[in-house]
C-alpha cells in the first residue's frame, strides 16, 4: 500500500516555513510556547500499560511547562500502523507526531516525501550524544528525517534455563541446533519454541532477518527484487521445520502471542526483545529465576546478522502543529523523562543517548541489576545489528521497506509453505512475483 502523497497549500507552506525559521536550536523552541493554545495529537507504537503510564507522567510534566499545549496520546499496534497512516494522509488528518516508529516505516515515509526534516530537534538534544549508527541511518543528503528514539532487538532467543539443563542442552547457536533443541523440549503440552506464523507485523518483520541470516537479500542495491533465492528457500524450510515445535495457535501469532506463550510456560524458548524480563516478572514470577537469553541462532556461524528496530520520532508533513511537535519531540529526551519511559519496560528498549546508556540512573533499575547479563547480551547484539532497510553500512536505503513489510507478502509466503503445504521454491517464486508488482506500483 502506497501512502497518498501530501500536497500542502502555499499558505500552509508559508506557515510551516515561518514556524521553522523561528525555531531556537538552544532547545527551548520559544515560538511553540508563544502560539495560541493547541492540542498535539501524538501517535505511538509502544502501548503496554506500563508505557502508557510513563507517557501520562511525561505529558503532565510537558503540559505544566507549556500550558498552551495539550497532548493527546494515540496508541496504535504495529499491524494497524500502516493502514491508519494511509487513511490519515488520504484524509488530511495526520497526527502531529509519531513516536517509536520502526525504521522500515520511517524510511518509507521519507522516501515518499511525507515527513519533515528534524535537524533542529536532533541538534537541540545534542547531535554528538546519539549512537552514531542510529543517527547515520536517519541522515540523508545532509539532513535528518527522523530522531533516533530507542532501539530494541527481536533477534534474541529467550530460553528456560531449567528445562535446557534438565535435558542436558546448551542454548542453540545455529538454526540446526535450534531445531534439535525445540524438538527435544516439545513434549505433552510443552512446546520447544514460540515463533510467529500469522499474517501479522511480527511475521513480516522477522522475515527480513531470517533471509539476511541465510545470506540473501530482498531488494538489491539497484532496487530490483531478489527475493526468489536459495536463501529465501532456506528460510522457508527452517520455518516449516520449526512449525512442528510451536504451539497450535502460532498460525495467528503476532508479537504479544509469541511472548505470551513463553511467559505462561507453554513454550521453552521464544524469539523476542527484552520486554520478556518485565512480563515474566509481573505475570509469571515463578519463572523469574529460570530465564536467560542468547543472540538469535544463525544459519551459519560465519555469517552473523541480527536486526534492530531502530525506533525513531517523525513529524508528518501534513501535521497541523509542527512547532509544538518539535518541542514535545525534544521533551522526550529530557534525561529523567527519557529514563522513566525507557525503564517502564526495562530491557525492552535500549537508550539511543550515550549519556543515558551508561548512566547509573538508567542502570540502577532493579530488574536491570538482576538481569545485567541479559541486558549486556541485548546491548552487545544490538551493537552488531543493522536495520533491515539498510542491511550493511554501505547499502543504499531501501526506501520502500515499509510498504514491502506492510504488504503482508512475507507472511503469505510463509503460510503457503507451512499451512498450504506448498513447495518452498514455488512459494519463493510467488513472493518474488508479488514483490515485483509492488515495486512497479
Amino acid at each position: 500500500m502506497r501512502l497518498s502523497r501530501y500536497a500542502p497549500s502555499r499558505r500552509e507552506l508559508l506557515r510551516q516555513a515561518g514556524a521553522a525559521a523561528a525555531l531556537s536550536l538552544a532547545g527551548s523552541f520559544p515560538e511553540a510556547r508563544a502560539q495560541s493554545p493547541v492540542t498535539l495529537r501524538v501517535m505511538t507504537l509502544q502501548r503496554a500499560p506500563l508505557q502508557l503510564k510513563a507517557y501520562e507522567a511525561m505529558v503532565q510534566g510537558f503540559e505544566a511547562a507549556n500550558p498552551n499545549i495539550k497532548v493527546s496520546i494515540l496508541p496504535v499496534s504495529q499491524t494497524d500502523l500502516w493502514p491508519k497512516l494511509a487513511a490519515a494522509y488520504a484524509g488530511g488528518d495526520v497526527p502531529d507526531l509519531v513516536l517509536q516508529i520502526t525504521s522500515e516505516n520511517a524510511v518509507s515515509l521519507y522516501g515518499q516525501g511525507l515527513i519533515h526534516p528534524v535537524d533542529d530537534v536532533v541538534k537541540a538534544i545534542g547531535e554528538s550524544d546519539f549512537e552514531p549508527a542510529a543517527l547515520n541511518l536517519f541522515k540523508d543528503k545532509g539532513s535528518y528525517f527522523a530522531v533516533p528514539a530507542s532501539n530494541n532487538c527481536v533477534s534474541l532467543l529467550w530460553y528456560r534455563t531449567d528445562l535446557l539443563q534438565e535435558a542436558g542442552l546448551e542454548p542453540p547457536k545455529t538454526w540446526d541446533q535450534m531445531v534439535a533443541v525445540a524438538k527435544k523440549l516439545t513434549k505433552g503440552d510443552q512446546y520447544g519454541a514460540s515463533l510467529p506464523y500469522g499474517k501479522t507485523a511480527m511475521t513480516n518483520s522477522i522475515t527480513w532477518t531470517l533471509i539476511y541470516q541465510a545470506g540473501g537479500r530482498v531488494i538489491a542495491p539497484d532496487n530490483s527484487v531478489v527475493f526468489n533465492s536459495d536463501a529465501t528457500v532456506a528460510m522457508l524450510e527452517f520455518m516449516k521445520e520449526m512449525h512442528e515445535y510451536v504451539p497450535p495457535g502460532a498460525n495467528r501469532y503476532d508479537f504479544f502471542d509469541v511472548l505470551n506463550a513463553y511467559v505462561t510456560g507453554t513454550s521453552a524458548t521464544c524469539m523476542y526483545t527484552g520486554r520478556t524480563i518485565v512480563n515474566v516478572n509481573t505475570e509469571n514470577p515463578k519463572l523469574a529465576d529460570k530465564i536467560s537469553v542468547v543472540p538469535f541462532p544463525l544459519r551459519s556461524l560465519d555469517r552473523p546478522w541480527w536486526s534492530g528496530a531502530f525506533e525513531s520520532i517523525i513529524i508528518p508533513k501534513a501535521a497541523k502543529n509542527v512547532a509544538a511537535a518539535r518541542l514535545f519531540a525534544a521533551w522526550n529526551f529530557k534525561k529523567q523523562t527519557y529514563i522513566d519511559f525507557i525503564n517502564a519496560t526495562p530491557g525492552h528498549q535500549i537508550p539511543m543517548l550515550k549519556s543515558v546508556l551508561g548512566s547509573p540512573e538508567y542502570l540502577s533499575h532493579p530488574l536491570l541489576v538482576k538481569y545485567r547479563k541479559e541486558l549486556d547480551t541485548t546491548i552487545d547484539t544490538l551493537s552488531k545489528a543493522r536495520a533491515t532497510c539498510k542491511p550493511t553500512a554501505d547499502y543504499p536505503l531501501i526506501t520502500r521497506a515499509g510498504e514491502i513489510q506492510n504488504s503482508g507478502i512475507f507472511a503469505e509466503t510463509i503460510q503457503k509453505v507451512v499451512i498450504e503445504g506448498e513447495n518452498p521454491k514455488t512459494a519463493a517464486a510467488w513472493g518474488q512475483d508479488r514483490l515485483a508488482r509492488l515495486m512497479k506500483s
